[in-house]
């Protein structure tokens, strides 16, 4: 048979309380088998309250990853819309700034006077503009 100790719960090797060592007196620590390959039932059961509470734990970390998971997806769906929004707006833009600069060309070529000089009028007074707004 099989004779335990008296103290705690020792289902873990070198936790029990008897003297460790070898098996010379026929004892066997509480979380091995006997020699018919039976554990006692209160060592299954503190074993079973274990395992329980490993995967409560484990759970709990599970459910904060999906938890992270799904902000995460939340997150890029958000940036992918708000990276379409911005790449539509600046077609948008694109497209208004070439209209207006062929609408400056065919204006600059019905008057006689080079493109250049006209983007040198418009630079020209962009730049008064700021002189006069900084100082």
């Amino acid at each position: 048979g099989s004779s335990s100790s008296g103290g705690g719960f020792a289902a873990y090797p070198g936790s029990s309380s008897s003297s460790g060592g070898g098996g010379s007196e026929g004892t066997f620590r509480a979380a091995t088998p006997n020699a018919r390959g039976q554990y006692s039932d209160a060592v299954l059961s503190e074993l079973e309250s274990q395992n329980e509470e490993q995967l409560e734990g484990m759970s709990a970390k599970v459910r904060m990853l999906k938890h992270i998971t799904v902000a995460i997806g939340d997150e890029i769906r958000d940036s992918t819309a708000l990276a379409e929004k911005m790449n539509d707006s600046f077609d948008g833009t694109r497209v208004r700034l070439r209209g207006t600069m062929n609408r400056m060309l065919r204006m600059a070529d019905r008057t006689g006077v080079g493109w250049k000089v006209w983007v040198g009028f418009f630079a020209a007074v962009i730049v008064l503009f700021w002189y006069v707004w900084l100082f």
